[in-house]
């Protein structure tokens, strides 16, 4: 078997060329049978290339590791090695990594994968929550950093050995345990495996389950996605095809490595082609003095290729310098949300670059559709499907295919779409028995090939039982003046169940005027009912450790916003509630309320105004 990069077997720039790849076999394409066969291809075709470096601050000079891909194979090996001797075996045994991307965090979790099964915990959870997501995956193996490298991973970690009964040993970075029991040194386990070649024999089925992803719930059964090696050398290759990722490209990756954008999109896919993947620091783009001098490490290392998720493309476009040189940029990517049209806009008028959208999910190891590099970028498309995939748009109502130019649920079948969740009862609804994934993102496919999304099935408004968009309203408010950016949730209306409302973010120095904010929306909105009840300014958007608007948490604003309206009116501006969520026996929300300054009749007449609502309320007096 020849072991090929993931490099472009030729341009993509439309649907044609996407069906022109997919004549020639796929194994001629794609003779990877696992992960370990990726990094050996791209070592025996550009070994002596950068391939991976990671800065401990935002400094370029301030690289904690620079890898070449021969160094990067020989790292692999030997983490594998290691990882092999503590008992992981492939699709067998989970080592998992609560730590922010240390320089020594990428190759032992791409080792761990050779080995084993690699788990990347969201260290922003809770110690409760981490406890929970060990035990479901089985872990058996924990890697942390030790204290002084950073504090609040140690802490989160402390008792995690009795509270996870599969928890065999913690591994710890930086190497000081402070003698805690169960608590290793990592560094001389790594010293004692060999790097020159593997000690056991990977895997050769590429349905092989090698990584697993928390993506979403973080009580009871969280929910678990598990990712073949399939699944990512597919995605690699989609990205490689249609971004045209090749050895020349040198890409800042601004994603955690919790996320699958940091491990497959701007992680795998570039390293699999034979590119230089840079880490801008342990905690990707979110200290601010990264954002600050993004710019310095494009024009110090180079840089082919700049991304971030829309709210990271807004803050970049804050701090792009007048004299900057664009020239080695090829390429402008965004994903993880659905681009507001004024933020691309801005970002293309400030640094002359055209953004493409790109599209996927953690259960599609982040592949579904791409805006081709080599093509034209298509404002608000998220571009084509990847090679050998299928994508399709049915009716929520339904099932029935949508015609071009529908709009409907949006659905993907293909190499890359996982195998299942951990826990089988949550495929039910999102993965049926011929393999297509129901995305829970709503869209439509042009006559060309290309999707373009409309926002998220379960964002949506249900008013009086009409559907509603947030997107729409959305898309109105981004574009008027004074606002940075918006985000529309359903507040709960006694009558019509819920309401739309508008959370808004003010632009730096603006004061948006609100009444001519909603005559604008009055006068653009297509449908009476999407009318936001209320415009509410707030300082920021609520977003999520990768910088994606968290909706949730606007929910549970809205809410305590429809709670201090009722308090007002039932009980006086005198009193004031305090609001905290829970849920009831049968998981639904159930929000308690506390109020102050109200005489018990006024507490009964609360309580009497929030009972239609369709959360659960209870209502008591407090002192």
């Amino acid at each position: 078997m020849t072991l090929k990069t993931t490099r472009p077997v030729r341009p993509v720039r439309t649907i044609e060329d996407i069906k022109a790849i997919e004549v020639m076999p796929y194994d001629d394409l794609v003779p990877s049978r696992n992960l370990y066969d990726l990094f050996r291809a791209t070592a025996a075709a550009h070994g002596e290339r950068a391939a991976l470096t990671v800065l401990r601050t935002p400094d370029p000079e301030d690289a904690s590791l620079a890898l070449t891909h021969t160094e990067l194979l020989a790292g692999i090996t030997q983490a594998a090695n290691m990882f092999h001797t503590l008992g992981l075996r492939p699709g067998i045994g989970v080592a998992a990594f609560l730590t922010p991307t240390l320089a020594e965090v990428p190759v032992l979790m791409l080792g761990a994968q050779v080995a084993g099964i690699t788990s990347s915990i969201n260290y922003l959870l809770s110690a409760g929550a981490i406890a929970d997501l060990l035990e479901v995956q089985g872990a058996e193996v924990l890697v942390i950093p030790a204290r002084d490298l950073d504090a609040t991973c140690w802490e989160k970690a402390e008792g995690l050995l009795a509270a996870v009964p599969s928890l065999k040993r913690i591994l710890v970075v930086g190497d000081e345990t402070e003698g805690r029991a169960g608590h290793e040194p990592l560094s001389p386990l790594l010293a004692a495996a060999a790097s020159d070649r593997l000690a056991f024999a990977p895997t050769t089925d590429r349905d092989t389950i090698c990584a697993l992803f928390h993506t979403g719930g973080t009580t009871g059964s969280p929910k678990v996605v598990r990712l073949t090696h399939g699944n990512q050398i597919h995605a690699a290759f989609g990205f490689g095809q249609v971004f045209g990722y090749n050895e020349t490209d040198v890409i800042i990756n601004g994603f955690p490595w919790f996320h699958v954008g940091g491990t497959v999109t701007v992680g795998l896919s570039v390293l699999a082609a034979g590119g230089h993947m840079i880490i801008p620091s342990p905690y990707a783009l979110r200290p601010p003095e990264v954002v600050a001098r993004y710019w310095d490490l494009v024009r110090h290392y180079g840089v082919t290729m700049v991304n971030g998720v829309p709210t990271s493309i807004g803050a970049l476009t804050g701090t792009f310098p007048p004299d900057m040189d664009t020239s080695r940029i090829r390429m402008a990517g965004t994903g993880g949300a659905i681009l507001p049209a004024a933020v691309g806009e801005h970002f293309t008028k400030v640094t002359g670059l055209a953004l493409f959208e790109t599209y996927g999910m953690t259960e599609t190891a982040a592949a579904i559709a791409f805006n081709p590099a080599a093509g034209t970028s298509v404002p608000g498309s998220v571009g084509l499907r990847a090679p050998f995939s299928e994508t399709r748009i049915v009716s929520s109502d339904t099932g029935a295919l949508c015609p071009p130019g529908t709009p409907g649920l949006v659905q993907v079948r293909g190499p890359q779409v996982f195998p299942g969740y951990a826990d089988p009862a949550q495929n039910e609804g999102v993965l049926d028995a011929d393999g297509w994934l129901t995305t829970g993102d709503l869209g439509s496919l042009s006559e060309d090939g290309r999707l373009t999304l409309t926002g998220r099935s379960k964002d949506l408004i249900v008013r009086s039982g009409h559907n509603i968009d947030p997107a729409a309203i959305e898309e109105v408010a981004n574009r008027f003046e004074g606002i940075g950016i918006s985000a529309a949730v359903g507040m709960p209306d006694q009558y019509a169940g819920e309401v739309p409302v508008l959370f808004i973010v003010a632009a730096p120095g603006a004061r948006p005027d609100l009444k001519a904010l909603r005559d604008r929306l009055e006068a653009e909105l297509h449908e009476r009912p999407a009318l936001p009840r209320h415009i509410l300014q707030i300082d920021a958007l609520p977003v999520t450790a990768v910088g994606k608007i968290f909706k949730p948490a606007l929910r549970d604003h809205a809410i305590r916003e429809k709670v201090r309206l009722e308090v007002e009116a039932t009980c006086g501006a005198g009193a004031v509630a305090q609001v905290e969520f829970d849920t009831d026996t049968h998981g639904k929300p159930l929000i308690r309320v506390a109020v102050t300054g109200a005489t018990p009749d006024q507490v009964a007449e609360l309580r009497a105004a929030l009972e239609p609502l369709p959360q659960g309320f209870t209502v008591t007096a407090s002192a």
